[in-house]
C-alpha cells in the first residue's frame, strides 16, 4: 500500500478572491516561500528537512548552519581579546566541530533533529574558523585560509548536485499522478495565473480611464 503523501503541490488553485495589492504580493510570496527559506517542497516526503514555525518553512540545514555561524561570530566579537590571547581554542573548536559534517556524510541521518546536530557543529567549525582568518595579520595566509572557505562551499555544491533537495519527488508515485506532483511546475503554474490576473486587472482598469476619458471628450 503506497503511502498517505501531504502536498501542497496537486492543486493549481490560488487564492484570488481578493483584489487589493497588498493580498495579491501576500499570495506570491506565500507561493514561492517554499523556494526561499525551505529549499525543500514542503510536502510530508521531505518533513525532515525543513522546520515549520506557525505558517513559516525553513530549511534545516542552512536554519542551523547560518544561525550558528553567526551566533559563533557574536560570541567571538564580544571575547575578541580573549580569543586574541588563547587562539589555540578557536582551533580546538574548529577541529572538534568540523567532525559534524564528516559524521552527517557518514551515516546520513534522516532525523531533523540529529542533522541539527550535525550543522551547528558545522557551523560553529566555521565561525572558530572565520575567528581564526580575523586574528591572522599576514594577509597572503588570510586570503588562502578564506580561499578554502569559498572552495569548500563550492565543493560541497557540487556534491549535492542541482537537483539534491527535490532527489525524493523522481521515485515519488504522486509524481506520475494526474495532475502529477511537481513542485517547481505547480509554482509556476500559480505565479502565471497571478501575473495573468494582475494583467487583467491592470488592462480593465485602463479601460475604465480611457472610457471616461471618451465621455468626458
Amino acid at each position: 500500500m503506497e503511502e498517505a503523501i501531504d502536498t501542497p503541490y496537486l492543486s493549481e488553485e490560488v487564492e484570488l478572491d481578493k483584489t487589493g495589492p497588498i493580498h495579491i504580493l501576500f499570495q506570491l510570496m506565500k507561493i514561492t516561500a517554499w523556494r526561499r527559506f525551505a529549499h525543500h517542497p514542503t510536502c510530508s516526503v521531505y518533513e525532515n528537512h525543513y522546520y515549520k514555525i506557525g505558517r513559516v518553512t525553513l530549511c534545516v540545514g542552512c536554519t542551523s548552519l547560518y544561525s550558528s555561524i553567526i551566533l559563533s561570530m557574536i560570541f567571538f566579537f564580544s571575547c575578541m581579546n580573549f580569543f586574541r590571547s588563547n587562539p589555540y581554542i578557536l582551533a580546538f573548536t574548529f577541529i572538534i566541530g568540523i567532525l559534524g559534517p564528516f559524521f552527517h556524510f557518514a551515516i546520513r541521518p534522516k532525523n531533523k533533529w540529529i542533522k541539527t546536530i550535525f550543522r551547528v557543529s558545522a557551523g560553529i567549525a566555521l565561525g572558530a574558523y572565520i575567528g581564526l582568518v580575523v586574528l591572522i595579520n599576514v594577509w597572503w595566509i588570510r586570503l588562502i585560509m578564506l580561499s578554502f572557505i569559498v572552495g569548500g562551499f563550492s565543493l560541497y555544491g557540487l556534491m549535492r548536485g542541482k537537483r539534491a533537495n527535490l532527489r525524493y519527488c523522481e521515485s515519488c508515485h504522486l509524481h506520475f499522478a494526474d495532475p502529477p506532483c511537481n513542485p517547481h511546475r505547480n509554482t509556476n503554474i500559480k505565479i502565471k495565473k497571478i501575473n495573468d490576473f494582475v494583467a487583467e486587472q491592470l488592462k480593465e482598469k485602463k479601460d475604465k480611464r480611457k472610457d471616461r476619458k471618451n465621455k468626458i471628450n
